[in-house]
Order: C-alpha cells, then sequence, then structure tokens
C-alpha cells in the first residue's frame, strides 16, 4: 500500500500519525507526529502552525518529530497533506538531526569498553579453576 501515499502525505496509523517525507525502494521513510501535549522536547521537533495543521486535517498545536523511521507497509487512510514550507522546514530539521547523529557518533553508543565474557586482569587471576593445582605463597 506505499503506492498509494506520496510526499507530504499525513497518514493515520493504528494510534499515531505520521507524515510521509519520502520513498526509497518501496519503503515509506515517516515522521511520526507527536501531540502538544507529550512534555518531551527533542531537538528534531517542527511545531507546525495552526494553518499548517488545518490544512493538513490535524489538530491544532502538533509537532513532527523529524527522525526518520522506514515501513515496509502502510495500511491507513491519508487524512491530508501538509504544505511546502511545513515540509521545507521538516527536511531542513532531518539533515541536521543526521549530522548531529553523525557528530555523535551514531547509536547505540559503547557504554563499557569490555565484553561480558572479557574479565578484567585483576579478576583473572582470582577467577581461574584450581583443580588440584597447590597454590603458591602469594596466596597463602
Amino acid at each position: 500500500m506505499t503506492q498509494s501515499i506520496s510526499y507530504a502525505d499525513v497518514v493515520r496509523l493504528h494510534r499515531t500519525d505520521a507524515v510521509c517525507v519520502g520513498l526509497r525502494a518501496g519503503q515509506a521513510l515517516l515522521c511520526f507526529l507527536v501531540p502538544d501535549a507529550e512534555n518531551t522536547r527533542h531537538r528534531a521537533d517542527v511545531a507546525l502552525s495552526w494553518c499548517e495543521s488545518a490544512q493538513a486535517n490535524l489538530p491544532p498545536e502538533v509537532r513532527v518529530r523529524c527522525v526518520v523511521r522506514e515501513r515496509t507497509a502502510v495500511r491507513g487512510p491519508v487524512l491530508g497533506r501538509l504544505p511546502l514550507p511545513a515540509m521545507q522546514r521538516i527536511q531542513a530539521m532531518i539533515l541536521r538531526e543526521s549530522t548531529c547523529l553523525k557528530a555523535e557518533g551514531g547509536w547505540p553508543h559503547q557504554t563499557t569498553p569490555y565484553t561480558k565474557g572479557h574479565a578484567h586482569a585483576c579478576m583473572q587471576k582470582n577467577t581461574r579453576p584450581r583443580h588440584g593445582v597447590p597454590r603458591s605463597g602469594y596466596y597463602t
């Protein structure tokens, strides 16, 4: 059903609405809408004006979270279409967010330098099995 949507279409999914920001290899590239009642603000949020929301048949004061998600099958009605100035702001924010993610090193971040199987050097001498090996004077 991705053939039925196009650039700047607002699509109703199961519980949320999304804006189509492009199509690539049969997959829809979507940015999801965030209601104004949600308190969390993301750096990639673009606020829509009341007029832009009305043109796209959306409730007033809706934000677009400009983090692109790929969807293979988009099943839902097209609610409306965002105007060109709003799409230009969304595309600019998508570009800005992607450069910020590249500068940060991407996601997920490596938090620990070792894997779980890698024991620290001081732990290796204390955790080796001692099956029949006599202990040296150091450990006694």
